[in-house]
């Protein structure tokens, strides 16, 4: 098997880990959402976090 071959998930498997991954994004978005200031590095975060959130969403979607 070569080095570039990928790796096959199966999507029960895919699903859950998108779906642990999603709600672990989340939490730490309410978090974050829940204080009443930010640093200028949480705001970063906060910013990727909701990102990543809404690309695990999108995964989770093209899975099924």
């Amino acid at each position: 098997m070569s080095k570039h071959h990928a790796r096959i998930i199966p999507a029960e498997r895919q699903k859950s880990r998108l779906e642990k991954k999603h709600a672990q994004l989340a939490e730490r978005i309410e978090a974050l959402d829940g204080r009443r200031s930010l640093t200028p590095s949480e705001e970063l975060e906060l910013q990727q976090l909701k990102k990543q959130k809404l690309w695990a969403k999108d995964a989770l979607q093209d899975v099924g």
